[in-house]
């Protein structure tokens, strides 16, 4: 009895044994099953440009600013080759407005197109779906470009404030099989859908631009020989710096050699009439190029700061009493050429 006891126990214990086995294999199983097939999802992968500048420069600050960045979309589902699916749908989300300097920031606007979807020609919307279209997609690779602008500006000029200004964009893209007419949308997902972000960098760096000019026009001299009393007459230099940039404006000599430290007017046929240009209402300081025109500060030039907004410099012409002008009479004119260093 003893024996068979014995026997009948050691039969319980094997079997208890087997149970707790089991149970230990099912999780273990379920994980290895799990992971294999949660690592035949593959992301999808981007190849291509997603972050790029634009630096102003005086020529082109009131112009249109576009950065295109373009690439591919290579998606998996079982393995490492790529698939497609056969309608495309996908969208973009973005402010509309870059980051700021000074309280200041840039619009901006998006064209994109992924796979065959999208608008290329008209500014999107943010967060609207684009789609389905059939899906273009050669060797299952789906190109993408998209497009962000901060368009000229219109109407008064306005220097924008120095440094970089920053947009982005989320580019989002979702391929579908069964419905060629409503894009799945937010309730789509899975191996053939995905998103990226796109930066857009644009730098303003020191920049100051000439506007205008108007004429020194010193109207009608009625004496002959000799000037009976001063002539004196303005004219404005117009010009636009962004705020805080330092600046210096210069005036050329004319297009007749100086005498006797005068410039000099003439009517085309070796007559002259003297005059000279200056800072101040007083007539007390020439204005012109000396010491050159290639840094800020000159002694020659009028050096004022930005101010962000258009700005206008007086300029003050004088044809002194007693000066001896031509007797010969006609128009005179010289022409000056104004040069902005910043």
């Amino acid at each position: 009895m003893s024996i068979t006891t014995a026997s009948h126990s050691f039969w319980m214990k094997s079997e208890k044994f087997s149970l707790a086995i089991k149970y230990i294999l099912a999780p273990v199983l379920f994980f290895i099953l799990y992971a294999f097939f949660s690592s035949a999802h593959a992301a999808c992968a981007v190849t291509g440009t997603t972050n790029g500048t634009y630096t102003y420069t005086a020529a082109t600050i009131n112009s249109d600013a576009t950065i295109t960045y373009t690439g591919t979309i290579r998606c998996t589902n079982v393995g490492t080759t790529a698939q497609i699916s056969q309608y495309m749908c996908m969208k973009t989300v973005f402010t509309g407005a870059t980051t700021a300097n000074n309280s200041v920031t840039l619009p901006y606007t998006v064209t994109a197109t992924v796979g065959g979807a999208g608008s290329t020609t008209t500014n999107q919307t943010s967060n609207v779906w684009y789609g389905p279209v059939t899906t273009v997609a050669p060797n299952n690779i789906i190109s993408y470009s998209v497009s962000i602008k901060v368009p000229a500006r219109s109407g008064s000029l306005t220097a924008y404030p120095i440094g970089t200004y920053t947009g982005s964009v989320q580019l989002f893209w979702d391929m579908q099989a069964n419905s060629s007419s409503v894009c799945e949308g937010n309730s789509g997902g899975g191996w053939d859908s995905g998103n990226t972000t796109i930066t857009a960098n644009y730098v303003v760096p020191s920049l100051c631009q000439l506007d205008s000019t108007s004429n020194v026009d010193f109207g009608n001299i009625n004496d002959i020989g000799t000037t009976s009393r001063d002539y004196t007459a303005q004219g404005v230099v117009n010009t636009t710096c962004n705020n805080s940039t330092p600046y210096s404006i210069y005036l050329g000599d004319g297009n007749n050699r100086i005498v006797g430290g005068f410039r000099r007017m003439t009517n085309g046929s070796s007559q002259y009439i003297p005059y000279q240009l200056y800072k101040d209402s007083n007539y007390s300081t020439v204005w012109d190029a000396t010491g050159g025109v290639t840094t800020v500060g000159g002694s020659g030039g009028v050096s004022k700061t930005g101010s962000g907004t258009a700005q206008s410099t007086n300029v003050y012409g004088k044809i002194p009493q007693g000066t001896a002008i031509s007797t010969t009479p006609g128009n005179y004119s010289d022409t000056i050429v104004v040069t902005v260093t910043y």
